[in-house]
């Protein structure tokens, strides 16, 4: 059989072609693969470069701190600096705080080379004065304190009062935190350490309260008068005031000086001793302790007394 010239060249042609087509194609598959592979490339390079980058900036702000760092953390810190000292100065103000106390007025409890103690500046500020602010009430209360002391006795011939001033250092060992627990919730009584602002001058003054309102300050005849004198060398400490005096009665300026003191100059109360660690470190609430010498100060007769025997010693 044989078939027309024509035709078989056109379909050698259309063959070739199609062939052509196919060999382009592969081709262009070959290319885009290549283009792929390269743009990856590119794209994995630019990448880490970037890292590379990164890392060089962080190593350098870590290094030197620029300005946008300090932006950063600054204001946490000052708002984290301000909270520290907010927190510090409501404690100290109106808590406890710390005090160095030095200066010869209050030997032998305190020594003059200076002791750090502790100041409670709470449990005044809640509790005010023992009895109250007033003379005449606190005489009222401590009479009717007087009578139910007499009844209890079931004597008819008790003359003691009913409260004893015991010198701070011969106060018993035994039951010494219960008598903390008690100053910790009372106010200011007869017998405790106290700091205080000078009445007359810049500056605190840690002293013993003697004296509360309404209480009978009886000068010695070798002592000058008082700032408000009587003729009988009677004072009656008059009504929101403390007589405060030093334990070292030869060496303390105090109210034999300058006077009762308002009880709104009262810092804090003094609990105990922090340095020296040395004998008792707390500031027991008692009378000035005995000294050795025949100087014995001043002394103070209880708001409400009529002549009771005042006894010195623990029942």
């Amino acid at each position: 059989t044989t078939f027309p010239k024509s035709s078989t060249t056109s379909s050698l042609i259309l063959f070739q072609n199609r062939r052509a087509l196919v060999n382009r194609s592969n081709s262009l598959l070959v290319q885009s693969g290549r283009v792929v592979r390269l743009l990856h490339s590119c794209n994995t390079r630019q990448q880490i470069r970037d890292l590379t980058m990164q890392k060089r900036q962080s190593q350098y702000h870590n290094a030197n701190p620029s300005d946008e760092s300090v932006w950063e953390w600054g204001p946490a810190f000052l708002g984290r600096l301000a909270a520290a000292f907010g927190i510090v100065h409501l404690v100290s103000e109106y808590g406890v705080e710390l005090t160095l106390c030095e200066g010869p007025s209050m030997m032998p409890t305190i020594q003059p080379l200076g002791e750090i103690i502790v100041v409670d500046r709470l449990t005044p500020r809640l509790n005010g004065l023992q009895g109250g602010s007033n003379g005449k009430e606190r005489a009222e209360q401590a009479r009717k304190r007087q009578e139910e002391f007499e009844e209890k006795s079931g004597q008819d011939d008790v003359y003691e009062w009913h409260e004893p001033f015991i010198p701070a250092n011969e106060l018993p060992s035994k039951g010494a935190w219960s008598r903390f627990w008690k100053q910790l919730t009372t106010g200011i009584s007869i017998g405790d350490v106290i700091v205080v602002q000078h009445p007359d001058r810049t500056g605190t003054v840690c002293k013993r309260v003697l004296g509360l309102p309404g209480d009978v300050v009886v000068r010695p005849p070798h002592q000058p008068p008082y700032r408000t004198p009587r003729r009988d060398g009677l004072f009656v400490v008059p009504d929101g005031h403390v007589w405060i005096e030093g334990d070292n009665v030869l060496n303390s300026s105090d109210s034999r000086n300058y006077g009762p003191v308002p009880a709104a100059l009262v810092v804090g109360r003094v609990l105990f001793r922090v340095w020296p660690v040395r004998g008792n470190a707390m500031m027991e609430r008692g009378v000035k302790p005995l000294p050795s010498h025949p100087v014995k100060g001043t002394t103070i007769l209880p708001a409400g007394y009529e002549g009771e025997t005042i006894v010195r010693q623990a029942r």
